[in-house]
């Protein structure tokens, strides 16, 4: 009996210990757990005292003295400075008497290919530097495809990043069964979007069924041989310049097939049927096609200032010497190449700036995008040209920075939450010392820039700025 008891009490003991040490290891393992939760969260960064334009709504809107809270590249909490504690570790950035917007987007950008890897990385630092963290390439080559996901996973630093396939135009694409081929090879390779260039009617045609069967959009240039309304028919995705429309308000002239119809229209512009406008913008409603303007492009050839003092431009310094003077040598041979005088090209530039107004008023989608590197553009610098003549346009601040933000978040809805400034978006946002509600110039004048959680202040900006410089 005593040893029964004995064996008894040690079985007991036996029990219990093991029971404290199956407690000891939970409460080991929740440590643990709550640790690596900490962890993962990493710092936090808050925005305090800051005036908000969060750009989710038509109407313009402003939220005075608040805190934005960020982790992990995204906006956690938004509320009242008053009202809010921040995280003990959290890194504070000063928005008193500051402006806080969501990132601009350059939603028609180019982005070098493999030749050179620091001018590719350049690029993407001026595009950013200059507040724009989206960029939708329209230069595709199969490393950018690599690049995305380097830039995703924080290895390469510069915008969120989309591209379409290379150009999709009579060089590649000769017939039918070819554009079908290669259709399916850009989806299958990862692509975002198919660029298109110029191919023969049926070969579009075949393009726009195969795309639309395997899910890849189509954007970019217009075929002449399709035109504007076959283009809007099969829902083009986006046309980008405007190309085309000014062709449709020109075709019923009976002059017009005697014409090369030129650079976007320029060759045709003083046979326009402006009446015809409200037609070509209620087919693209009807479409859901958007639009990308880059009136930069036409302007910056057709407007009378001097090239040698437009290359001069304090920009330039960022970009080869050999590209900048390649765009002084077309400025001066663009009235002479399209047979045009000065007065019809600033006709084209008003025409396009009419088009920009009347596609926004009555609804059609625009999304911001200049066309960089391409003609006295420099990629991020020439965004806020843009929208200076989107402005210009008869666009009010607001408006201009709705097609640069929400307008592109909408775009890629169902690839990113970005565009604008609400918790659980992506935090892509700029730090504006002035409000660029009372001038677009003020989106210039930045306290820094964030891209995906990562803080980039004007200071640290221009030291990198100088670098490429050199």
């Amino acid at each position: 009996m005593r040893i029964q008891k004995s064996t008894d009490s040690l079985h007991f003991s036996i029990q219990v210990t093991a029971l404290i040490l199956i407690a000891l290891m939970f409460l080991l393992f929740i440590y643990g757990c709550e640790s690596a939760v900490v962890q993962d969260e990493g710092e936090f960064t808050a925005f305090t005292n800051v005036t908000v334009i969060p750009m989710d709504t038509d109407d313009e809107s402003i939220q005075e003295s608040q805190t934005v809270i960020v982790s992990d590249g995204v906006i956690e909490r938004i509320g009242d400075s008053d009202d809010i504690d921040l995280p003990g570790n959290a890194t504070v950035i000063d928005g008193n008497g500051r402006f806080l917007i969501p990132g601009l987007a350059e939603m028609h950008g180019h982005v070098p290919g493999p030749d050179d890897p620091q001018y590719l990385e350049d690029v993407l630092f001026l595009y950013l530097s200059n507040g724009v963290t989206t960029v939708r390439n329209m230069s595709g080559h199969p490393i950018h495809l690599e690049l995305r996901e380097r830039l995703n996973r924080g290895e390469v630093t510069g915008p969120l990043f989309f591209t379409a396939s290379p150009w999709l135009g009579g060089d590649r694409v000769t017939d039918t069964e070819t554009v079908d081929r290669v259709v399916r090879e850009f989806q299958e390779d990862g692509f975002d979007l198919l660029k298109i260039g110029s191919m023969e009617r049926e070969v579009y045609d075949q393009m726009a069924e195969t795309a639309h069967e395997t899910g890849i959009p189509f954007a970019g240039h217009i075929p002449e041989s399709v035109g504007l309304t076959r283009a809007l028919e099969v829902e083009q995705e986006s046309i980008d310049h405007y190309d085309r429309y000014v062709e449709f308000m020109a075709e019923e002239h009976p002059d017009y097939s005697q014409r090369d119809p030129g650079f976007f229209g320029s060759g045709v512009v003083d046979l326009v049927d402006e009446s015809r406008l409200s037609e070509a913008i209620e087919m693209t409603i009807d479409a859901g096609t958007w639009n990308v303007p880059t009136l930069s492009i036409v302007e910056h050839l057709a407007i009378p200032d001097d090239p040698e003092e437009m290359a001069a431009w304090d920009e330039m310094k960022y970009l080869p010497q050999d590209l900048v003077q390649g765009w002084v040598d077309s400025k001066r041979n663009f009235l002479d190449r399209y047979n045009t005088d000065r007065e019809t090209a600033m006709r084209l530039v008003e025409l396009r700036r009419q088009i920009t107004h009347e596609l926004h008023e009555s609804g059609a989608p625009i999304v911001l995008g200049s066309d960089a590197p391409q003609f006295f553009n420099v990629p991020g610098f020439s965004i806020h040209r843009e929208m200076r003549m989107m402005v210009d346009s008869g666009l009010t601040p607001y408006e201009v920075l709705v097609t640069g933000t929400r307008n592109a978040g909408i775009y890629y809805e169902d690839d990113a939450t970005f565009g604008t400034i609400e918790e659980g978006s992506l935090a892509n946002l700029i730090l504006l010392e002035a409000n660029p509600l009372e001038d677009i110039g003020n989106v210039r004048e930045r306290a820094g820039v964030m891209i995906r959680g990562e803080w980039w202040p004007e200071e640290r900006i221009q030291e990198r700025l100088s670098q490429i410089a050199e």
